[in-house]
């Protein structure tokens, strides 16, 4: 739902933020996004007219051109600087940070200034904290080989410490990397790990994910190395640590994963997330589900479809073409039910929608229903039709058979 994504930021809890690259104009310009697995975001058949069908951007910042994009989680980089994405811009020549609070599911952002550079493309820090950053000054649309340069990076007070070459340690030293500081040291240790395989014990990445006195940021990146050292055998420790209040998102997104996995996985623990008063772990739940892709879910998952009705009259269907929906409004509001329609789609939960048309779940089903192209779901909702009086309901029903 996208246009033209050049980079990701990716933080330590594996969320995903990009600052597009769009420049089309008519409605759709820069913008900074948090990325929700599964969510719409619109592009390009649904942001201007269907925009209440679509997850938000987090703010539009016009014209400009959005290229590379790094998520700083660095120990040797100062508060002020670490732990938010910086985001860079080759058509305004700077480089930006979006600050970032928590907003339930998703989160606020404010943007400011940060590096000024010339036709900036991508911007990266290695093991030590120094950060490089690519210009094309000069390079013009196609690139120079004699035009541009790197810049490098570093706070006042930094001083060089070298990185550990990870080939050359023991299995019990390489682990003992997942429970560094650095975001770089950890994904690092991660794909060594990996690369030895059997030769590296994976339950003692286990005890760091299990282990409380650990921070948040290495004990999640200890779950998403186990799940992949494992496999379906990962499964049931995962679940364990599915009921820690901190560890229950990312022990459920670990599960759902890979398909491959997840597909064999039991219902039972995204189940109960979906009962969780932390929308997070509803969210991971709902995608978990849609990815495991069992049909019987859909009765449950249904009743987080609970949304305000769209404006269904007349003269909203009539409105000028040159009027642009709410792009890009933060409303955390809207993600849960949002993402359990989504999940609907994926399970193809016509029968748990139809019938919940005559519940609190009412214009969620809908709407998932009229993105489901299912006879069974058109004969439906033309059952429904047929044999309710209540002429508000008939209207959102016609609605939906116009757009199937």
């Amino acid at each position: 739902g996208l246009r033209n994504i050049y980079d990701v930021a990716i933080d330590p809890f594996m969320n995903i933020y990009t600052r597009g690259n769009t420049n089309d104009g008519v409605g759709w310009w820069i913008r900074f996004i948090d990325h929700i697995q599964t969510g719409d975001y619109g592009y390009p058949s649904h942001y201007m007219y269907f925009t209440n069908e679509t997850i938000p951007a987090l703010c539009d910042l016009g014209k400009g051109s959005g290229t590379g994009a790094l998520f700083m989680d660095e120990p040797s980089w100062p508060t002020k600087y670490n732990k938010q994405p910086m985001m860079v811009d080759w058509g305004l020549n700077h480089i930006y940070i979006h600050r970032l609070e928590k907003d339930g599911p998703t989160v606020t952002q404010e943007a400011e200034n940060f590096i000024k550079s010339s036709q900036p493309t991508d911007l990266d820090v290695d093991g030590s904290g120094r950060m490089y950053i690519a210009a094309w000054q000069g390079a013009g649309y196609k690139g120079n080989p004699n035009k541009g340069y790197v810049d490098r990076v570093v706070p006042a007070d930094w001083k060089y410490k070298p990185f550990p070459e990870l080939s050359k340690l023991t299995p019990t030293n390489l682990v003992k990397g997942i429970r560094s500081a650095s975001a770089t040291a950890r994904l690092a240790t991660q794909q060594e790990i990996l690369k030895r395989g059997a030769l590296v014990d994976p339950t003692k990445v286990l005890a760091i994910a299990k282990d409380s006195k650990a921070i948040l940021e290495v004990r999640v990146a200890a779950i998403f190395t186990y799940t992949q050292m494992t496999g379906v055998k990962g499964v049931d420790a995962l679940i364990e640590l599915s009921d820690d209040k901190l560890m229950g998102e990312f022990a459920l997104r670990a599960i759902a994963d890979r398909k491959s996995v997840a597909q064999k996985s039991p219902l039972a623990p995204f189940l109960n997330g979906l009962k969780s008063d932390n929308q997070r772990v509803q969210v991971a739940s709902l995608v978990g589900l849609g990815r495991i892709g069992k049909a019987e879910a859909a009765n449950e998952v249904v009743k987080l479809a609970v949304t305000k009705p769209r404006n269904f009259s007349i003269d909203s269907l009539k409105k000028d073409k040159s009027t642009k929906g709410p792009h890009a409004t933060p409303n955390s509001k809207i993600i849960v039910p949002h993402i359990a329609v989504q999940t609907l789609r994926a399970l193809n939960g016509v029968d748990a929608s139809l019938a919940a048309i005559d519940s609190p779940a009412q214009d969620g089903a809908i709407w998932a229903l009229r993105r489901m192209h299912d006879t069974k779901g058109v004969d439906g909702l033309i059952a429904k039709l047929n044999s309710t009086d209540d002429q508000s309901l008939k209207v959102k029903l016609m609605d939906a058979l116009a757009r199937l």
